[in-house]
């Protein structure tokens, strides 16, 4: 959805604005299963690095590769879009989400 599509729905009368970003984010999951995200969250674990398995409802399911807490990497998070305070999906031409560990470094 573009600025001005946005901008429009978020002025009409009526419109839940917590519902229109709801529809949006989880649209953006869904268009773009199977590519990395990287999502931050206000409460634990707050940053996960990962892969878009699935949408089911309003949750997003990540298969994590590195989150804030090595004991987490590599586990499958059921994320609630509400819980999402930030993301990031990446694309095709755009930037890649960087090894934040750092282990392709030498």
């Amino acid at each position: 959805m573009d600025k001005d599509t946005l901008s429009k729905q978020l002025n009409s009368q009526g419109d839940d604005i917590n519902a229109v970003r709801q529809a949006h984010v989880t649209r953006e999951f869904k268009e773009h299963k199977k590519r990395r995200a990287l999502i931050i969250l206000a409460s634990y674990p707050f940053l996960i690095i990962g892969k878009i398995m699935d949408v089911v409802g309003d949750y997003v399911v990540i298969k994590a590769e590195v989150t804030n807490v090595n004991e987490l990497d590599g586990e499958t998070f059921n994320i609630h879009i509400d819980s999402i305070e930030v993301f990031y999906i990446q694309k095709p031409g755009k930037p890649v989400i960087p090894d934040i560990r750092g282990e392709d470094d030498d």
